[in-house]
């Protein structure tokens, strides 16, 4: 395993402090980062300990995808897995970031019902 690249740093950084802007008070997770073989990319986030580990596909954006999906689970109580707030959490930090929202939607559509019930609630 690697350390991640700049990039990913900053942005996990870079939302912490937004969400920390919001009136929260985050931890900085350790980020672990794998290269993986497909294009899109994967991840786990371990809420009580804060870290996160991502196997990074080829496309740029499913990695900041993924990695803010993961931010998101960090931010939430470890009983909250894929709840509301969650999914709360996540729109707004793709939002912050600026990706592209369809490929988002995309993405979580494919994942969770639950993301599209909050994607509809949060618009």
């Amino acid at each position: 395993m690697k350390a991640a690249p700049k990039w990913a740093q900053d942005l996990t950084i870079n939302a912490l402090l937004w969400w920390e802007s919001q009136g929260n008070n985050p931890a900085i997770p350790e980020l672990v980062w794998r290269h993986g073989s497909r294009r899109s990319s994967s991840g786990t986030a371990w809420t009580k300990s804060k870290r996160i580990v991502i196997t990074a596909g080829r496309d740029r954006t499913d990695q900041k995808f993924v990695l803010l999906h993961e931010i998101a689970h960090t931010l939430t109580p470890e009983n909250a897995h894929h709840s509301d707030r969650f999914w709360d959490i996540a729109w707004a930090l793709y939002r912050w970031a600026k990706l592209p929202i369809r490929y988002c939607v995309n993405r979580e559509k494919t994942y969770k019902i639950g993301a599209m019930v909050s994607y509809r609630r949060t618009q």
